[in-house]
């Protein structure tokens, strides 16, 4: 027995020992690639390497302390994926390249994988929240002490979800009411302009969804033709596109509370979806990305609902009815985004694959990928007939290019001495010179891409493409990571100033500028609450919020990512591989923006509206069928 203990102990030593000196090591690095370390004084740094030391020492022991060798094993893994982002992200922001060489190699790899270790110990925090949860929480309680909550069943004897779904809606318009007054008519950014010019032309072209530019230019020109003033016009397309966010969020809630979600987690939600500012504004925008991601919200729970039905689901026709609303969003989800066209047919095979192995693999995924391809074969009808009633243009295949076009304008720019007479030969067929070396911006790809050369020699383009980057791989990818580093770096800043930032202009974390019509179309800015406008302009022009150490994370495009991966991570170490089905499609759409042109919140928007919810539904005590 003395022995034992004695080996207990020098074992424990052991584990104490490692924290302490992972714990300085890590704080070590976090100093040298943080580029504030460098402006602080003195004491800062050694007041926040104290202090962070003493912190991630404890994260570590506990980290290791853990006796379950899969818990580790599965926290590691995600560890190791954090880690990596944000030491990459940090070398990006630091030196503008990831590798400054090969030699380096062997210094990145260290540096991920002494990060990874608190990482994953915050993981594994989160892949055991159930086996620490004994009873409802203090937040819970007080609820239930102050609001008279006991529990699912007296609830749903009170209120019909319906009720719920009302007061939710109506409570959430009711907060963005305000900031629609202090934005009216809308907050006419984005593409707006674009678009309408495609409705009063009647010129329209598939570059931008054919279904949101007729919903777009159906208000303008009843605002226009019916009431004579396009402000009325679009002061009721705000009014409609509020209504009908709200009504999704408050859809979310009212099903949260359905299948027996705490009251504290949906009072939470709740107040994130009425007073988040990406929220309120986004609801007024003439942007495409807000109705979508009300749409991506919905059918990501009617997949949920597919997969992991409750009773009043497969009771009473209910599961018909899922089956038809799920195909009726699945058209509307295509129409209204064309990149998720491509995140689609990626995940039907990967639904049906996990479906197929499951315990009713019989019946699920046949009828699942029915209505998929129903939903697919509507869409593509539906799509031609708005093409052909519009007589639209086939949008540019420009946008594919986007990544290509930044990593060979890249290459130009830091390589054009070593690079050979023919090969620069090449490249000025695409990418002139006279204007590539002033257009290239390694965080937006517009300008190189607008401008690129590309229908004459397509065939051309791809060799010189391929040959540049088999001869300045490192240049690739540094110029893939600074385009979508906002995507999964959670310190990026340059995402809320990719157009640039300040009031004057509208431009910051979001557009709130008003853009120019042709004479006699203006829509005309009249604010009634200047001074909650000038207050809104603070954070979504002036990016105040990144001041606030904490709060600025949550503001990051990159945030409802690695919430979604935590997520995963969960569903993955619990086996309950169901859950893992309704986000498919999120993860490939994922894909499809790390080759978007650039990271602004509102194309990661349907992240932030549907990524919280499913975190609500996955911790708030609804029954998972397992899977193995």
């Amino acid at each position: 027995m003395d022995m034992q203990n004695r080996r207990a102990g020098e074992k424990d030593f052991k584990k104490v020992v490692i924290s302490f000196l992972l714990s300085v090591i890590d704080i070590y690095l976090v100093v040298s690639l943080e580029t504030w370390t460098k402006e602080a004084g003195a004491v800062a740094v050694a007041v926040f390497g104290v202090a962070g030391a003493a912190i991630v020492f404890l994260l570590i022991a506990a980290f290791l302390g853990q006796t379950e060798r899969r818990l580790k094993a599965h926290a590691m893994l995600w560890g190791l994926s954090m880690a990596a982002a944000y030491v990459l992200g940090c070398r990006m922001r630091r030196d503008g390249t990831a590798l400054a060489g090969f030699w380096e190699i062997p210094v990145l790899v260290a540096q991920v994988v002494c990060l990874a270790v608190p990482g994953a110990a915050c993981i594994a925090y989160f892949l055991t929240e159930r086996k620490r949860r004994t009873g409802g929480g203090l937040s819970e309680r007080v609820l239930q002490g102050v609001y008279g909550w006991t529990g699912k069943r007296n609830a749903s004897k009170r209120y019909s979800w319906k009720q719920a779904w009302a007061f939710y809606t109506v409570a959430i318009f009711l907060c963005w009411a305000p900031v629609f007054l202090a934005y009216y008519p809308s907050v006419f950014a984005y593409d707006a302009e674009g678009q309408l010019y495609q409705v009063i032309a009647h010129d329209y072209s598939t570059h931008h969804p054919l279904l949101h530019t007729l919903f777009l230019g159906a208000f303008f020109r009843l605002g226009g033709e019916v009431v004579g003033s396009y402000q009325l016009g679009m002061a009721v397309h705000s009014l409609v596109q509020m209504a009908l966010m709200a009504g999704t969020f408050g859809y979310a809630l009212a099903y949260l509370r359905r299948r027996g979600v705490a009251a504290h987690i949906r009072v939470l939600l709740l107040l994130f979806y009425a007073l988040f500012p990406a929220n309120s504004v986004l609801s007024l925008s003439t942007t495409k990305d807000v109705l979508f991601s009300a749409i991506t919200l919905l059918w990501t729970l009617a997949m949920y609902r597919i997969v992991n039905p409750a009773e009043q689901d497969i009771s009473c026709g209910g599961a018909k009815k899922i089956y038809a609303v799920y195909v009726f969003l699945t058209v509307l989800l295509l129409l209204f985004r064309n990149n998720a066209v491509y995140a689609f047919l990626c995940t039907v095979p990967a639904v049906c694959l996990g479906m197929y192995r499951m315990k009713d693999r019989g019946a699920l995924w046949k009828r699942y990928l029915l209505c998929s391809l129903a939903g697919l074969a509507l869409y593509g009808v539906g799509n031609a007939a708005l093409g052909a009633a519009t007589d639209a243009r086939n949008g540019s295949p420009r946008e594919m290019l986007s990544v290509p076009l930044q990593q060979m304008a890249r290459t130009r720019v830091k390589a054009e001495d070593t690079l050979s007479p023919a090969v620069r030969q090449e490249l000025e067929q695409y990418l002139p010179s006279e204007w590539v070396f002033a257009a290239y911006n390694p965080y937006l790809a517009d300008p190189v891409k607008n401008r690129a050369v590309i229908h004459d020699n397509p065939a051309g383009l791809v060799k010189t493409w391929v040959k540049l980057g088999i001869e300045h791989p490192g240049i690739y990818i540094d110029a893939f990571l600074d385009n979508s580093i906002g995507y999964w770096f959670l310190e990026d800043r340059t995402h809320a100033q990719i157009y640039g930032i300040g009031t004057e202009s509208g431009f910051g974390y979001l557009s709130t500028d008003n853009r120019t019509m042709p004479a006699g179309c203006e829509i005309v800015e009249h604010s009634y609450l200047p001074g909650l406008r000038a207050f809104m302009e603070r954070i979504v022009s002036d990016n105040c919020y990144q001041r606030i150490p904490v709060l600025r994370i949550v503001f990051a495009p990159a945030f409802y990512w690695w919430m979604l991966c935590i997520y995963m991570a969960i569903a993955v170490y619990r086996r309950q591989y169901r859950l893992l089905m309704p986000v498919a499609f999120l993860v490939f759409y994922y894909m499809t923006l790390l080759l978007s042109p650039t990271v602004l919140i509102r194309y990661m928007y349907p992240y932030v509206v549907t990524v919280p919810a499913l975190c609500c539904l996955r911790g708030g005590g609804v029954k998972v069928h397992n899977n193995h």
